[in-house]
């Protein structure tokens, strides 16, 4: 009678947050993986990160150099990383820094859902209102997000900007108290767990640009496991892939963050319908005070087919965007926000 060894079942365990949009999207990415490895098992474990215990401080108070800030929704899950617990962490892309700690790579970008924000109004005014212009002068409109209280105060000077933090449901429970004339989230929230119907509006990133990254989902792995990253970027999508680093590089070579008011809007150019080898992409950027009393805006159009290609991209448009008065302008808001926090030594 001969004995073999069991096999043993191979895995690879993906970190997220403790949230219904969280686990909704670390299920999509397990299950992606599955269909590509089918040998492979992709459980998730969840974490408590800093930035779901505190859900009432403005992100303001998270400030730091570069945009330090988002750590706050990646700290505790890199550190589980590094330390072999998990293997691969899924992010909301525009919530990872563009700077990740030593150790730890962004090893793929996936499934980017529609980048734009909507703009949800509470039901007794939806049969009134449509649109942010149309809202009464003292409304108030929630939103946690420096780049949308600042879009809203240069565009609609007429509206009272509130805070409002939680997780979707917690925020359109708020609304639906009435805290709320209106507030704007993430169009791609909504669509991932089943609550586009509540939009009223999605507003043009021509208008409303978005933040950078908004929509994608980040795949987080430690430094040189390319066992791991040749997994990962099976499922992969180069256009969403190249789109994204255009958007960060853009934001990590302007040393904005998650407390720096800074938009993105990048189309695919395709002109003539002619097929292309190389991708043509337009990003546009911009900077806004937080106050809302000014803005600049510039855009770069590039064809590209490689990574670095897509950096390039983004640093041209910073350098643009610089020699427009954008370097001026975030000299100002970081002071302006240093004086918020009571950091200045003015």
């Amino acid at each position: 009678m001969s004995l073999t060894s069991p096999i043993t079942e191979r895995k690879l365990t993906i970190g997220t947050r403790n949230s219904k949009l969280a686990l909704i999207q670390a299920e999509r990415v397990s299950g992606a993986l599955n269909n590509a490895h089918p040998h492979i098992k992709f459980p998730w474990q969840t974490v408590s990160v800093s930035g779901d215990v505190d859900k009432t401080s403005p992100f303001l108070k998270f400030g730091g150099p570069s945009d330090a800030a988002k750590n706050i929704w990646t700290e505790e899950m890199e550190t589980k990383l590094s330390s072999g617990e998990l293997d691969l962490l899924v992010h909301c892309l525009k919530d990872m820094p563009t700077r990740l700690p030593s150790g730890c790579v962004l090893g793929a970008i996936i499934h980017r859902e529609d980048p734009r924000d909507a703009l949800i109004i509470k039901a007794s005014l939806r049969d009134q209102y449509t649109d942010l212009s149309q809202l009464p002068a003292g409304s108030v409109v929630g939103t946690s997000s420096t780049r949308r209280k600042a879009l809203l105060r240069y565009k609609y000077p007429h509206l009272k900007i509130q805070e409002c933090r939680g997780n979707i449901d917690t925020r359109l429970r708020k609304l639906d108290e009435g805290e709320f004339s209106a507030i704007i989230l993430a169009t791609a929230g909504l669509n991932r767990i089943n609550m586009t119907s509540r939009i009223s509006k999605h507003l043009p990133p021509s208008e409303f640009p978005y933040a950078i990254g908004q929509g994608a989902l980040g795949i987080e792995i430690r430094e040189g496991d390319t066992e791991t990253l040749n997994i990962i970027q099976q499922i992969e999508e180069p256009l969403t892939r190249w789109i994204c680093m255009a958007e960060r590089s853009l934001l990590r070579t302007l040393q904005g963050g998650c407390s720096s008011p800074v938009a993105v809007n990048c189309t695919v150019e395709n002109e003539d319908d002619q097929p292309r080898t190389r991708t043509c992409l337009r990003l546009e950027g911009t900077i806004i005070h937080p106050h809302g009393t000014s803005q600049v805006s510039a855009f770069e159009v590039a064809e590209m087919a490689s990574d670095d290609e897509a950096e390039a991209l983004g640093e041209k448009l910073a350098k643009r965007l610089e020699e427009n008065g954008g370097r001026a302008l975030l000299d100002e808001i970081r002071l302006v926000q240093e004086e918020e926090m009571g950091t200045s030594q003015k």
